[in-house]
């Protein structure tokens, strides 16, 4: 040490320490230097303490997305229990359809999202969790009592459809173009909750992925499962490649799932 002092003394030719046999002392220019490097380094702490800190904030904020069928389903009471066991950590939902998902994931304004499977996904982790067939929410005037249905059996009724914004209106118009089929589509709604809504009141048959029959309640129409649509919708957990999440992050997506496996 004393070696690199006397370097440091050299290097800008001012002495620091005054050294008699029995002590040593700082120079006035050794005070200065050394008040100067106080400062520097309490600086530094505190520059640690903020990030510190930050981190500990971050740690507890959880950015996520899901689409809204699921959204509004099941996921409220899987974000009750979260909260319950992890009272300190705030949870941000952002609910929107899987394209714009992708972009917030892309930007990392969100860690994960909830949602089904489609295509330009190269670029993500996609772990599929379940598969989500169609259903038909059909309200007795156009009830003919099958145990399923096919697209065939809906050719000259009013159907109501998702939006085509929506993964599951592509699932549906894929199936509809490759069976050469064509649905009168009086009704083109963004939630699954109005579609059924709308087939409640009897003004067509809704057609609607299962996860959202969550939200059917105690509802004027029978639900009924289309047989022939070519391809299931996978829907699972959504992430970015690379980045490592934070542990209570990973706790959610646990959580989540559980929860969605039980649907099954």
């Amino acid at each position: 040490m004393s070696m690199q002092v006397r370097g440091l003394e050299e290097q800008i030719g001012v002495q620091l320490f005054r050294r008699t046999p029995q002590k040593v002392l700082l120079t006035p220019e050794g005070r200065i230097l050394f008040e100067q490097a106080k400062r520097a380094l309490q600086e530094v702490q505190s520059g640690l303490d903020l990030l510190t800190e930050a981190a500990q904030s971050r740690s507890r904020h959880i950015q996520m997305a899901c689409v809204p069928t699921l959204a509004t389903g099941w996921l409220p009471n899987i974000l009750a229990t979260f909260k319950i066991r992890h009272p300190n950590t705030q949870v941000q939902l952002m609910e929107l359809p899987t394209g714009p998902m992708l972009e917030l994931l892309r930007r990392r304004d969100v860690e994960f999202g909830v949602g089904p499977q489609i295509p330009g996904m190269e670029d993500f982790e996609f772990e599929p969790i379940l598969e989500d067939p169609l259903y038909a929410c059909v309200p007795p005037v156009f009830d003919e009592g099958q145990s399923s249905v096919c697209f065939a059996d809906l050719v000259d009724k009013p159907t109501i459809m998702l939006s085509k914004s929506t993964a599951v209106r592509g699932l549906i118009d894929d199936t509809l173009e490759t069976l050469g089929i064509h649905l009168d589509v009086p009704f083109e709604v963004q939630q699954a909750t109005t579609a059924m809504a709308l087939a409640a009141s009897g003004l067509g048959i809704a057609i609607v992925p299962r996860v959202a029959l969550v939200q059917a309640g105690v509802q004027q129409f029978r639900m009924v499962p289309i047989s022939n649509h070519v391809g299931l919708r996978q829907v699972g957990l959504i992430t970015a490649r690379g980045p490592i999440l934070r542990p209570n992050t990973e706790r959610l997506i646990t959580l989540i799932r559980t929860s969605l496996a039980q649907l099954r």
